[in-house]
């Protein structure tokens, strides 16, 4: 009798958790150790509003070494990108809110493939982001949602000679391209950790949202968009944590495998 009490306890615990997700978070990996495989078990922990989850290829490093300080590392094998059991992919609910600001810090090793062998005049990966309404991606945008990520590129795309960077990737009702509008945000380089920081702030049918980032604490993107069109109140509902190479094909694949780290994230709907 009392074991029947707990599973469904634990049913209606789940319930409410999914009913009452949080308008703040924070996740620092403090609680797994060093090496330990992160999967949907340890993502459920830490995120316990998942939407859904893809296994991938995440362990805990302590970075640096004594530190004190863990960080989730992802992997990439060569030749993987788009789908498949590599980086890390999974959502988690978000209280429906019209904004949300989200912090973290990505390290790019020493070699980091930007692109395939950092030979190929184009290629990238997606980081972690925020998406609401009908949470577009993958080349499918919608007229009712939205999703900012910032993505590690390299390209001639800003630039006359192929050049590493972060930039804004944004899917909304006005896009100018099938697969998202691009803006550039700064140059980055293969053994240096940043800070990024993603605000955004969807406004109303009426007047402009507006998406910035920040890296290391220095504004590089401002824009604003009309995100809601006329009787639309769809809000912010879902932390994005799609990290992959790709693109579509294997022409974004990195030539050799890969590894990046990513720590601490905070995401609130007061701005900080």
């Amino acid at each position: 009798m009392l074991r029947l009490f707990t599973i469904t306890f634990v049913v209606l615990g789940a319930s409410l958790i999914c009913a009452a997700a949080p308008s703040a978070w924070s996740v620092d990996y403090s609680r797994w150790a060093d090496g330990q495989a992160y999967d949907k078990a340890e993502g459920k922990t830490d995120w316990p509003t998942l939407a859904w989850f893809d296994p991938g290829d995440a362990h805990i490093r302590e970075f640096p070494a004594g530190s004190g300080r863990h960080w989730l590392e992802l992997g990439f094998p060569a030749g993987t990108f788009g789908g498949g059991h590599h980086g890390l992919k999974f959502a988690a609910n978000l209280a429906p809110r019209e904004s949300y600001t989200l912090e973290y810090e990505v390290y790019f090793p020493p070699g980091f493939e930007f692109s395939q062998g950092n030979t190929r005049p184009y290629g990238g990966g997606k980081l972690p982001g925020l998406s609401g309404g009908s949470h577009p991606s993958g080349g499918h945008g919608k007229p009712d949602g939205m999703s900012a990520r910032p993505m590690w590129r390299r390209d001639t795309r800003f630039s006359r000679a192929p050049q590493d960077y972060l930039e804004l990737y944004l899917y909304w009702r006005n896009q100018s391209d099938k697969y998202g509008d691009r803006f550039f945000a700064q140059t980055v380089e293969a053994g240096h950790a940043y800070r990024v920081k993603l605000r955004v702030d969807l406004g109303t049918p009426a007047t402009d949202g507006a998406v910035r980032v920040w890296i290391d604490g220095i504004l590089r993107v401002e824009r604003s968009f009309r995100f809601l069109g006329p009787g639309q109140d769809w809000k912010l509902t879902q932390y994005m944590h799609d990290v992959f190479y790709g693109g579509s094909d294997a022409t974004w694949a990195p030539e050799h495998d890969q590894t990046l780290l990513l720590g601490p994230v905070r995401v609130d709907a007061r701005p900080f």
